[in-house]
């Protein structure tokens, strides 16, 4: 008798712990790996290993239990969006296994990193091991782009690094750039002088080797956006950020591949003879706002292909590129009426709120600098996301992650602020 008590005793100490340990190396392997092309098995495994252990870990332990979190509301408002796309959908089937893969596991991801970070230690993990991730990102995303011929006069060919293609690639630069750009206050590196320099000038290359603008851009706004946020004078910062901005920005699209076709002189006389890529995105965003009108509460359903399903004749009549909105929150809006927009909004108006750093973090502290790498990686996601649609599989579940990391720092940092008080 005395012996099997000793066992339950044990099992329920231990277990908790061992569940922990397990779920922590899954979803580090999973940072790692989650922009490689051609691991999908490899990656459902890692989520759903990390997410059930995980949750055996919160079933086990006395201390932890399941947190709704501040994005829960919103989140439910979402999918509930989400779900009644289906009413309308052009195409159910198609639509039903969109809610499953993106929504869904969206759902679970983020709700396994919002349980996974407690401590310092764990941001410290996570951070290495994101900047481990980045690191292989952009060596071999450099070599394999003049392995294939790449030009750095001419977009003809795009750095795709182990990724799936230009987008995914600079999605991904983009989601992950805060932790490196904030990765000095935090990360002990042997010759820093020397090591983050060279980590910042080949990531930077490599954004640039994608020819995506809206990455350019974004990471520009993310670097003078995180520049003001360390800023003790912040109003005189904010005007320093702005004037920089624009200054990088005309460089940056006087570079050579910078334009992509487009007349800029027509801009504002007769956008509809702007041509090249930003033509072909305001046509398109002029007709999806139209199609919005007619019925703004009727979605065509979850999922960019019902784009082409629903309206085969604007596919018919224009280039194949144009085969979804090209925007993160246009293509909702489309496929899950306004209710879908409205939601989507709030929850990164949610995340924002909750993430915005109010004065600058201090250097070694592990969870202050989580979560305004957090913050700063949602609104170069959104800003990515403006003229593509990359809020699905891989870039969309590294982007809930993101959120659920981020906003575990935060709690864990108020947690820790009430009992130094305490």
């Amino acid at each position: 008798m005395a012996n099997s008590l000793a066992v339950t005793f044990q099992n329920k100490v231990l277990l908790p712990g061992l569940f922990f340990r397990a779920a922590r190396i899954f979803l580090l392997v999973l940072v790692i790996i989650m922009p490689w092309e051609a691991v999908t098995a490899a990656r459902e495994i890692a989520m759903a290993l990390a997410a059930a252990f995980l949750a055996l870990d919160l079933s086990f332990s006395k201390q932890r239990t399941f947190r709704p979190g501040p994005l829960f509301w919103p989140l439910v408002l979402y999918a509930l969006a989400a779900a009644m796309s289906l009413i309308w959908a052009v195409d159910f089937a198609y639509s039903l296994r969109e809610l499953r893969a993106e929504v869904l596991k969206g759902l679970v991801i983020f709700y396994t990193g919002f349980h996974f970070l407690e401590n310092e230690d764990n941001a410290r993990q996570l951070w290495s091991t994101f900047l481990v991730g980045l690191a292989i990102m952009v060596v071999a995303g450099i070599v394999m782009f003049f392995m294939d011929g790449g030009s750095l006069t001419t977009h003809a060919v795009r750095a795709g690094s182990l990724h799936n293609g230009y987008g995914s690639l600079s999605t991904y630069l983009v989601t992950v750039w805060p932790f490196l750009f904030l990765a000095p206050r935090v990360v002990k590196a042997p010759k820093p002088w020397v090591t983050w320099p060279v980590f910042f000038g080949l990531t930077l290359f490599l954004v640039f080797m994608t020819y995506s603008r809206s990455a350019w851009l974004a990471i520009t706004a993310l670097s003078c956006l995180g520049l003001f946020l360390l800023s003790k004078k912040r109003l005189r910062a904010a005007l320093i950020m702005v004037i920089g901005f624009f200054l990088v920005v005309a460089v940056l699209f006087t570079l050579p591949g910078s334009r992509h076709g487009e007349s800029w002189d027509a801009l504002f006389e007769e956008p509809g003879q702007v041509g090249g890529t930003t033509g072909d995105l305001l046509t398109l965003w002029h007709f999806s706002y139209e199609q919005m009108k007619q019925r703004p509460f009727q979605g065509i359903g979850l999922g960019r292909h019902s784009f082409s399903k629903s309206f085969p004749e604007f596919r018919r009549t224009h280039q194949p590129l144009l085969w979804h909105a090209h925007n993160m929150f246009v293509d909702l809006a489309l496929q899950t009426g306004v209710q879908g927009l409205a939601a989507i909004l709030l929850i990164f108006a949610v995340l924002v709120w909750c993430l915005w750093p109010n004065s600058p973090p201090a250097k070694g502290n592990w969870l202050s600098c989580f979560s305004m790498a957090g913050f700063l990686s949602v609104v170069g996601y959104a800003m990515r996301n403006l003229t593509d649609d990359f809020f699905c599989d891989d870039s969309s579940l590294m982007f809930w992650l993101v959120a659920g990391l981020a906003l575990a720092a935060r709690q864990a940092r108020q947690k820790y602020k009430r009992a130094t008080f305490e």
